[in-house]
């Protein structure tokens, strides 16, 4: 995991999601951020197909895409131990399903079919997580030219592509999932880029669509909320990078910026410009008072007459 001030690593992060915003910037439309919760996901989930294809549905209209035809099915799957959880088989492992039996996701040419591995019906993060991955590979499909390859490698850029989707926090929380069983506290990871790139890159899409940073962090684990929060911090101290990035992403992605360490919010709170007090405001910019034809003696007196006559008058 690299830090927010190792430049090269940070460097590599930022042009290749300004790479992916040239590419599909113009299909992205004004996606949300998407976080796990009830507003975002208030469908009842039963573990079965049913539940599975409610929920891609969901997502798919979160993102944006669902005017692209997506069947959703279950399959049986080769489920496996993933390289980064261990753990056993009785229910207490991270599942991870692959093999040849079972490709994710399937371009039949009228639309897509996605195989959803029936070992992660039973985990949320797993399940949340490998969708979203999935919509990016759709985005990336949908958006690019006819015959144009995406950019390599494929599952990294779709991980990015997820991001851009608005569903960074899903990934966030996929790219780190502690587990406790009969084999100890593990460690899973289900998504190509790692815990820290992904919390650059969603940072970087918070800024630039103007999202909460705060709203996000509230719905993160301990760890990814770490991450973020540090990710966060660096990104609120380049926003001139991120207005770059907004505007023209092409100048990002030719590397046309400049990084800055982050620094914390009291210190960001006095690099503000104040706001200009009047006697600081060029005398050809103050707007002049209304002229009543009577100085301010005059109103005075005229105001004092008025009210001894009102007296005299009981």
């Amino acid at each position: 995991m690299f830090e927010p001030k190792d430049r090269a690593a940070l460097a590599s992060v930022v042009e290749r999601y300004a790479r992916l915003l040239v590419a599909v910037d113009e299909d992205l439309g004004d996606p949300p951020l998407v976080l796990p919760t009830a507003e975002f996901f208030p469908d009842r989930f039963t573990a079965d197909e049913a539940s599975a294809s409610r929920l891609v549905s969901r997502m798919m209209r979160h993102a944006g895409l669902d005017d692209v035809p997506m069947t959703t099915r279950v399959v049986d799957g080769q489920e496996s131990e993933s390289p980064h959880a261990g753990g056993c088989q009785s229910g207490c492992a991270v599942p991870f399903a692959n093999g040849p039996n079972a490709p994710r996701l399937l371009d039949d040419g009228d639309g897509f079919v996605l195989n959803v591995p029936a070992p992660e019906l039973r985990h949320p993060v797993v399940l949340t997580t490998m969708v979203a991955r999935a919509l990016g590979r759709v985005l990336l499909v949908e958006a690019l030219p006819p015959g144009t390859a995406p950019e390599s490698p494929v599952e990294l850029v779709a991980d990015y592509a997820a991001v851009a989707l608005g569903f960074g926090p899903l990934m966030l929380e996929g790219a780190y999932i502690y587990s406790s069983g009969c084999g100890g506290p593990q460690i899973a990871q289900v998504t190509c880029a790692g815990l820290m790139e992904l919390a650059v890159a969603t940072a970087l899409f918070i800024e630039t669509r103007g999202h909460s940073a705060r709203r996000a962090l509230k719905e993160l684990g301990a760890t990814q909320a770490d991450a973020f929060g540090r990710a966060s911090e660096w990104a609120k101290s380049n926003l001139e990078l991120c207005d770059r990035l907004k505007r023209d992403p092409a100048r990002v992605a030719a590397g046309d910026y400049t990084l800055r360490d982050p620094k914390p919010w009291v210190l960001r709170l006095f690099d503000r410009k104040p706001e200009p007090r009047d006697d600081e405001i060029p005398e050809e910019l103050l707007v002049p008072r209304p002229k009543t034809g009577k100085s301010r003696d005059a109103e005075s007196e005229e105001l004092a007459t008025l009210v001894r006559e009102a007296l005299d008058s009981r």
